[in-house]
């Protein structure tokens, strides 16, 4: 992998990650698309903690009004982890046959379908904010399988159960940052171990890690606005096409 290959993913990721299309399913199309086939977990760790310093610099003040005035809402955040824990463990063989790139397709055309459902489906029950967390955190569970979005997921769930578009939003986004840690401490942990970690210093991590910061800081705002003006079928069409493409790609006879 050149210095330009790093430039160009840590562009995708910093592009990507805040929008409901899968920034794991962008990285890998890219990779496969410039055909780089040994890009190491290390990179792509760097790249996602790149967004992820850029997502809570944004958010800066919506964290200390949660530990310093809605400790409610803290506490609603931490509910909304709890499904991950057991979704992790069961799910494991099942995402494990999903890294398959073959499958990144099929799982796009997933995140469409869930968007479309997020615009159109609307469940008619009693408030239950209790529920309603779990419900959202059981929903994120979904990215475990690459091509599936996070924030599509979690967005939907919300609007499904009759939020507000800009609460669930922005209840998405919170929550993004300590599953996005939890899941790299996890990523870490395992780099440890095979000593692949001291990689991160290396020129092509901090150009990914850069690169996905700065471009993140970019974008964040921007599509913030477009998901909370709650036009998310735009983004469903793009992975319904996307995935398409990729299916025909990675299924075309050679």
């Amino acid at each position: 992998m050149s210095y330009l290959h790093a430039i160009f993913l840590g562009l995708i990721q910093g592009i990507t990650e805040f929008l409901p299309v899968s920034s794991s399913a962008h990285l890998q199309l890219s990779k496969m698309a410039l055909g780089l086939s040994e890009v190491p977990l290390i990179f792509d760790l760097a790249c996602h903690l790149g967004t992820l310093l850029a997502l809570i610099l944004f958010l800066r003040e919506d964290i200390r009004d949660l530990f310093f005035n809605d400790h409610a809402k803290l506490g609603y955040l931490c509910i909304a982890l709890i499904p991950l824990v057991p979704c992790l463990l069961f799910l494991a063989p099942l995402r494990k046959c999903a890294q398959n790139p073959q499958f990144l397709g099929l799982f796009l055309m997933g995140t469409g379908l869930i968007l479309f459902l997020g615009q159109k489906l609307r469940i008619k029950t009693k408030n239950h904010f209790l529920r309603d967390v779990l419900l959202i955190g059981t929903a994120q569970s979904a990215a475990l399988f690459p091509g599936i979005s996070r924030s599509g997921a979690t967005i939907s769930c919300a609007q499904c159960l009759g939020w507000n578009v800009k609460e669930a939003v922005r209840f998405s986004f919170l929550l993004a940052i300590p599953t996005i840690l939890g899941g790299n401490l996890i990523e870490a942990r395992h780099l440890w171990k095979t000593k692949e970690l001291s990689l991160f210093l290396s020129p092509l991590c901090l150009i990914g890690f850069t690169v996905s910061f700065i471009v993140g800081l970019f974008v964040i705002r921007r599509a913030m606005d477009l998901l909370e003006n709650g036009k998310l079928a735009r983004f469903a069409w793009y992975c319904l096409m996307l995935g398409l493409f990729a299916n025909l790609i990675l299924f075309w006879p050679r």
